[in-house]
């Protein structure tokens, strides 16, 4: 009984997880190539011998190559770093800190890049995650991995690539890895496993636990390959093609359509958690890494439901990439927004503040003024605004600003939930002054009803006129 309860409810998921995706599945992607994201196709060989992986990695570009030198990441605790061009020249560079591969000067291209991993084992598994460096500004379509294991002879290398091969020879164990876009992550593990599943999704749950996952039919078509390691003992985590499960149910199984879904769409190799971002605001769910976990916080709270709504029809066809969410952001606010771009600067937790791009008319004069929309609501710069209606406003110390709008007197304190009017405090819900970023601003809610003003955001311009 207690069989049937799991392989139906996990089924029961898949499938009505199956059918969501699909609605999602009806549109494709724009060609990478007219975005300027060069494509290459990658392999690795990887020799594993007393914790310590020697990884030698070799990209093949296509006719176009990058005229800039390409900046790359390595993974954390990597070291031994070289890379060497097809005539074994030096292509490796260090500027400020930074690595970059060369300039490539000849049709087609390919280089080798070689560095060094160490990974202790804990307990019966190893898990490697994020384990090959990043280049910048290229996109991989596929990848090849040849794993030499020399150490460990007991258990199982595995992938989340459709296509994989293991021979057992006398001092080695060899596999072969192959599939879509960029590298799978790999865990090892002592167990035997049971095998089932569809064309797009591979099941593995442990011997004795009930499999029979055979009947994956509503995700048969997807355009895309999860494999799904069901273990309670291995730590749980997700990923675009391998996924680890402690069990079957709930919530949890989204992530397989989150992967395929994820597997449809382009971009470079950097930007890769944006796709991820892009795949949790088409099915309206959060993201799992913490990158895109904020961004798409700043989203929901920065967008109303139909700005939301209209950001995931924008979304959709599209390559992705820095550019694109700014553009789209932009399109469905009517703010511009350099979101994505000030990502660049490598700001972890940047703030979705969406600027007024139109002139800004204090009693039909041009003022230069910030105005922003921030977490859906509007907000005007102070004290400049207040200024510019011919109100004296006084700092009278840092954050506390003081001024009298026909005869009755007012105190602001920054970032604070109250204001003061004619020396009594009037407690609200939020903060009428408050800084955003680097710049104080005003609720243009408040700045109208203290100040005697009305604000009008037009197609052309924003209004600010005194009530008469």
């Amino acid at each position: 009984m207690r069989r049937f309860v799991f392989t139906f409810g996990f089924l029961m998921i898949l499938a009505s997880s199956g059918i969501l995706f699909f609605q999602w599945m009806g549109f494709t992607t724009e060609s990478a190539g007219e975005s300027g994201i060069v494509e290459v196709s990658q392999s690795y060989s990887i020799i594993h011998k007393e914790g310590k992986f020697e990884v030698t990695q070799t990209i093949h570009f296509p006719s176009s190559i990058p005229s800039d030198p390409l900046l790359i990441k390595w993974p954390e605790g990597a070291g031994n770093f070289t890379c060497k061009d097809k005539e074994k020249t030096n292509c490796l560079t260090k500027e400020n800190g930074e690595f970059y591969v060369s300039t490539l000067d000849q049709d087609p291209q390919e280089i080798t890049i070689t560095y060094s991993l160490k990974k202790s084992r804990k307990a019966d598994s190893v898990i490697l995650r994020n384990w090959y460096p990043v280049l910048s500004g290229i996109s991989t379509l596929k990848t090849d991995i040849e794993l030499t294991e020399k150490t460990l002879r007991n258990g199982k290398w595995i992938a989340g690539y459709p296509s994989s091969n293991h021979k057992k020879l006398d001092y080695i164990d060899y596999y072969f890895f192959s599939g879509r876009g960029e590298p799978s992550d790999l865990v090892w593990t002592k167990e035997s496993w049971k095998e089932s599943g569809s064309r797009a999704v591979k099941v593995l749950t442990e011997e004795g636990d009930p499999a029979g996952f055979d009947k994956l039919d509503s995700l048969e078509s997807a355009d895309g390959f999860v494999t799904v390691l069901i273990s309670g003992k291995i730590k749980p985590f997700k990923s675009p093609h391998l996924i680890v499960l402690n069990d079957a149910y709930g919530e949890e199984v989204k992530s397989i359509r989150q992967s395929l879904l994820y597997q449809t769409l382009s971009s470079r190799d950097e930007d890769a958690w944006m796709k991820e971002l892009v795949v949790s605001i088409l099915l309206n769910e959060p993201p799992n890494s913490s990158k895109p976990a904020w961004a798409y916080k700043q989203l929901k709270e920065g967008l109303s439901p139909s700005e939301w709504d209209g950001l995931r029809q924008k979304v959709r066809n599209q390559t992705v990439d820095r550019n694109m969410l700014d553009d789209a952001v932009s399109k469905v606010t009517g703010f511009k927004c350099s979101f994505f771009a000030d990502s660049l600067k490598g700001n972890d937790h940047p703030l979705l503040i969406l600027k007024a791009s139109k002139p800004i008319m204090v009693n039909q004069k041009s003022i230069q003024l910030s105005y922003v929309s921030y977490q859906q609501k509007e907000y005007v710069q102070f004290p400049e605004a207040v200024e510019a209606m011919g109100i004296k406003m006084k700092e009278l110390q840092p954050g506390v600003y003081f001024t009298s709008v026909e005869g009755n007197t007012l105190r602001f304190y920054i970032n604070e939930d109250y204001f003061i009017y004619n020396e009594e405090n009037y407690g609200l819900m939020g903060k009428p002054v408050q800084k955003i970023g680097d710049t104080i601003y005003m609720d243009i809610h408040w700045f109208g009803k203290l100040f005697n003003a009305e604000v009008k955001n037009k197609e052309n311009a924003i209004e600010i006129l005194k009530r008469m």
